[in-house]
């Protein structure tokens, strides 16, 4: 099977018939044997499977032109795996980060390097991916479409057309999700001078999106946008950027939003540096109309190169209009300084920052909507919804485009935090570690009231014999010195003390962390443990670990959760091409909602022998998360020529 790739396929030389000229052919055929054997439980349904079968599988990557490499050029790949049999449940762990069973890769360009440019594309592939070791997902996607380049000294200008259709099945838990979308771009762009830059961009998006026979979103937006970018003077040290944008979206949530953002940045003498920004913003809604003006402006001092010095004021204001008119203002003003001083075999750097923040609300107690509040989530962090006394069934968690609703219990959950709602990743959902979401939600708004707030911290970092040992400690403080009207008002309150240190031994490096934050709303000690090796021995042996542990005690709840999640990997050169690699990882999480035990391990020895290449190796994956069970050992031989 292997040595049926022809000879002239490795030649990179020009294969001319007639108008077509081949520049070149690679790709590769490939043949894998499996032994699996697999227990599992899943929703009190018991399996045990044991299998052995044949994959095999074929990539082709070609580059051609017609006539002329600036006239046609043409890019051709395409990958076909086929299945010895159907497998609609795929209960077995896949531990490639992604397995493709068809793919077609279509790229032409048509008159490249010309005052005009036009490129085309077509790709379908369908594959199996695995998302963080926890669920499998057979997905279909086909996308194509085109881009159309007019090169020039007047307006030079780029139109792009995609249309994509996908739709994806999670093998474990029945889910179904698919997405019809289409979107045309223009942009256009403009200097006058040396000096500027404008950018005039035109963008309409029209989708379908159905998520899990739950959702069905469905939405045509126009959005257009100017941005500017401006220099005053020829050593551009005077600066304005500018943008402003109009947005339109009807279908399953309807709006308009109009927003200017302005920014200068002068450059003073005396090492003084001012900024300054313009923030204007309108929104309108079927339920409300939401309107905010906000300012910002900072004076910066450098004295040489330890001495940093900075003084900041801001103001915003708030209408909004729902039924009863809300009227928010805030103002915050501060200073900060950061020092800088070199001392025998190390550093030593102090930094302290302090705000005044007074917010005043006229307005009658009753419900309000959120939109669009942007939060990352991470697994071992506490992340709050930023409202207290939130309508728990109106929290609707979306991706940035708004297209993809989140489920609960999949996704995401919900944990209430005295009079706040705390949002919580559920791992081998859509959402990714670190992800941003976008969230709804109505809050019950708690009429007129007003408050002041005093916010410090201050930080100390030693570094000792060149980086060798790091010292650190945290120190922030938030109180409110006073409140009026406040009932149904929650403020957080909080003390927190941060101690760490770390190291860094040349190839290892680690480090201990303390966290005690003593809060109104969500107290926790917290330890964190970490390290990091990375030993590589003459080139033929190389070790790398990692280990990440945060220990929380959560003092309300009187709940402790634990995150730990050690990997590593030996690689071990037996001959100049022939590598013995052993690899694992252990994740264990314990608390409220979030037990899970995950430990993956693969042995494998691959060798290559000219185009040949060749591996054998062995899995192991035990998995206990969300009432469900898996025990899987697994062996494998794979054989790939390449051409």
């Amino acid at each position: 099977m292997f040595l049926l790739a022809p000879v002239w396929c490795r030649s990179q030389s020009v294969v001319s018939l007639g108008p077509w000229n081949l520049i070149s052919v690679n790709g590769e055929v490939d043949l894998k044997g499996q032994y699996r054997q697999l227990e599992s439980s899943f929703n009190e349904v018991w399996e045990d499977q044991r299998s052995t079968y044949l994959q095999g599988g074929i990539k082709l990557n070609t580059r051609s032109y017609f006539w002329g490499r600036d006239v046609i050029q043409l890019d051709l790949s395409g990958a076909y795996s086929p299945e010895m049999r159907e497998e609609d449940y795929i209960v077995s762990p896949d531990r490639s980060e992604v397995r493709t069973l068809k793919k077609v890769d279509l790229r032409t360009t048509l008159c490249n390097n010309k005052p005009v440019t036009v490129q085309g594309f077509f790709n379908f592939d369908q594959n199996y991916f695995n998302r963080e070791l926890l669920t499998n997902v057979r997905s279909n996607n086909m996308l194509w479409g085109g881009m159309v380049s007019a090169y020039n000294k007047i307006l030079p200008l780029t139109v792009t057309y995609r249309n994509l259709k996908w739709d994806q099945h999670e093998t474990q838990t029945g889910r179904n999700f698919s997405m019809d979308q289409e979107n045309l771009q223009v942009r256009a762009s403009k200097s006058f001078g040396s000096r500027d830059r404008n950018e005039l961009i035109y963008f309409r998006n029209d989708y379908l999106y159905t998520y899990a026979g739950l959702h069905r979103t469905q939405h045509l937006t126009n959005q257009l946008a100017l941005n500017n970018n401006v220099y005053f003077d020829p050593g551009r040290k005077y600066n304005l950027n500018s943008r402003i944008s109009w947005y339109d979206q009807e279908g399953s949530f309807s709006f308009r939003r109009f927003e200017v953002l302005e920014g200068v940045t002068f450059q003073l003498p005396h090492r003084l540096r001012f900024t300054a920004n313009l923030n204007l913003f309108n929104l309108k809604d079927l339920n409300q109309e939401l309107g905010q003006k906000r300012i910002r402006t900072g004076l910066e001092h450098r004295l040489f190169e330890s001495l940093t010095s900075r003084v900041f004021f801001e103001y915003a204001r708030l209408n909004q209009h729902a039924g009863f008119v809300l009227d928010e203002r805030d103002t915050r003003g501060g200073f900060e300084i950061r020092y800088t001083k070199k001392i025998p075999t190390g550093t030593l750097n102090l930094n302290y920052r302090y705000y005044r923040h007074h917010h005043g609300t006229e307005g009658e107690t009753g419900f309000l909507v959120v939109l669009n509040e942007e939060k990352v989530l991470s697994d071992d962090a506490v992340v709050l919804i930023s409202k207290p006394y939130v309508d728990r069934g109106s929290v609707v968690i979306k991706d940035a485009s708004g297209a993809i609703i989140y489920q609960e219990n999949f996704d995401y959950m919900l944990i209430e935090r005295a009079n706040y709602i705390e949002i919580q990743r559920v791992p081998g959902g859509l959402i990714p570690e670190n992800g941003n979401v976008f969230v709804d939600y109505t809050y019950r708004q708690p009429g007129t009231y007003a408050f002041a707030e005093n916010h410090s911290h201050f930080s100390i970092n030693l570094m000792l014999l060149h980086r060798l040992l790091e010292l650190y400690y945290h120190y922030t403080v938030q109180n409110y010195p006073r409140v009026e009207e406040g009932e149904l008002l929650t403020l957080n309150y909080y003390h927190q003390h941060v101690y760490g240190v770390r190291f860094h031994l040349g190839f290892i490096r680690g480090g201990v962390e303390s966290d005690i934050y003593r809060s109104t709303i969500i107290p926790y000690r917290m330890w964190r443990y970490y390290i990091d090796m990375n030993w590589n021995i003459r080139s033929r042996l190389q070790v790398t670990a990692n280990g990440n542990i945060r220990d929380y005690r959560m003092i309300a709840d009187e709940v402790d959760q634990l995150y730990a999640h050690i990997s590593g990997k030996i690689t071990y050169r037996v001959k100049p091409r022939t590598n013995l690699s052993i690899s694992g990882g252990y994740l264990h999480n314990r608390g409220r909602n979030i037990d899970m035990d995950l430990l993956t391990s693969r042995i494998e020895l691959r060798s290559v022998f000219r185009k040949m290449h060749a591996g054998v190796g062995i899995e192991i994956y035990r998995r206990n998360y969300m009432q469900s069970k898996f025990i899987f050992n697994g062996g494998y031989i794979q054989v790939t020529r390449k051409f």
